[in-house]
């Protein structure tokens, strides 16, 4: 068996967002295990190409070509004249005449290209085992940020039901991939729930390192649907009443380069607020940025999985969200100070009880300590499981 997994998100840049460092790090482990080939969509040549030096190098150690901070670190490398180049430089992969039928494809992330027009057509005339993993349906839910999605999500969502196996990533994951896809009239073949591994890499930090007292951390992409301002409304509340803390912001910006979120951060600097925004860091800077918290704010409306919050966590650091969904999921282990995060005045009350209550501050972050964090390992013997299905295994069927 050899399997063929679709890394296009995480093969072209240095963009290392959750998604792009879970298929990472799951081609890492399969690996180590299997016989295992990449390949990456090409939006110009709307086909499927071979990795390249460079595209393997994206997938392996993706800040030893891009290292240094940026606000869009896919401009290098996502852009058209790079994918033209690609097109021509690198060799086409034919899914029908190189997949054979005890072959596995996977594919561990969303698209909405044509590949949702292609994949359908190749899965009915292969039978090679073919899985997906899928992440959400934000963007169908939440039409008040995400006006019109519907025409490019439905395709995508209806090919989903030609696999023979979609992995999801939380159980609300699956209950509304499930719900979509009866109104959609697709539903898929058969489900399982598989949460993301909490493991970060390296050792886990040490029980008494509780960080810099007054030093609040958030960490994502700028979308809207992360409720950022919601977070900087809070934070400008918590100053204007003498409250004395840092807020350090990471991640990519998804919109226009001066956006509302960025404006906001922007004024907030003018007017001397201790606000840093540190953009996309590389693996050992947002670590460090863990570590050295007092407590992270993750006040995202939606997710599908939440993997700031289990991140937080596994360092022991208490996190300020939402108990919705997914989010949920995450939180209701313990650690978690869960909040009506659409409600500025709640997140401000919660970031300040964790800042002046030491109490509620010590024994939050005693239940993140005690939190039992899946395992990489894990992990991937699941999976293994599931491309290579056996009388043992016993996959969660909706």
């Amino acid at each position: 068996m050899k399997v063929f997994i679709d890394v296009t998100s995480s093969c072209r840049s240095g963009q290392n967002t959750g998604m792009q460092r879970m298929t990472r790090k799951i081609f890492a482990e399969l690996s180590r295990r299997l016989n295992v080939q990449p390949i990456s969509w090409n939006k110009v040549g709307n086909c499927y190409t071979e990795l390249g030096q460079t595209e393997f190098g994206f997938l392996t150690r993706p800040f030893e070509a891009r290292s240094g901070a940026a606000a869009r670190p896919e401009w290098r490398g996502e852009d058209p004249l790079t994918e033209f180049y690609r097109v021509l430089r690198r060799r086409r992969f034919n899914l029908a005449k190189k997949i054979s039928d005890d072959d596995v494809f996977l594919v561990p992330d969303i698209y909405r290209d044509r590949r949702r027009d292609m994949l359908p057509d190749f899965i009915r005339s292969s039978r090679a085992r073919t899985v997906a993993i899928f992440h959400d349906a934000t963007d169908l839910r939440l039409i008040d940020v995400y006006p019109n999605r519907e025409k490019k999500t439905r395709p995508y969502v209806e090919s989903l039901a030609l696999f023979d196996l979609v992995i999801c990533v939380s159980e609300e994951a699956r209950v509304d991939l499930h719900d979509f896809g009866k109104r959609f009239d697709c539903e898929p073949t058969e489900t399982c729930v598989e949460p993301w591994p909490g493991e970060m890499e390296g050792a886990r930090p040490p029980s008494e390192d509780h960080g810099v007292a007054d030093s609040i951390l958030y960490v994502s992409s700028f979308h809207a649907r992360k409720n950022q301002l919601g977070l900087l409304s809070a934070a400008e509340k918590l100053w204007r009443e003498g409250l004395a803390f840092q807020l350090q912001l990471i991640g990519r910006n998804v919109g226009a380069p001066f956006n509302k979120i960025v404006r906001k951060i922007w004024k907030l600097r003018m007017r001397g607020r201790p606000i840093r925004w540190l953009r996309h860091v590389n693996d050992q800077k947002l670590l460090r940025a863990y570590r050295e918290c007092r407590f992270t704010v993750y006040p995202s409306l939606m997710e599908g999985f939440g993997l700031p919050i289990a991140e937080s966590l596994w360092h022991g650091k208490p996190c300020v969200c939402g108990g919705n969904g997914a989010l949920g999921e995450v939180a209701r282990g313990g650690g978690c100070l869960v909040v009506d995060q659409t409600s500025t005045d709640s997140l401000a009350q919660a970031m300040k009880s964790l800042l002046l209550d030491q109490q509620l501050y010590v024994r939050l972050c005693h239940d993140a300590r005690a939190r039992e964090f899946r395992s990489w390992a894990d992990y991937i013997d699941k999976l293994l499981d599931h491309l290579r299905p056996s009388p043992h295994s016993d996959p969660v069927v909706a």
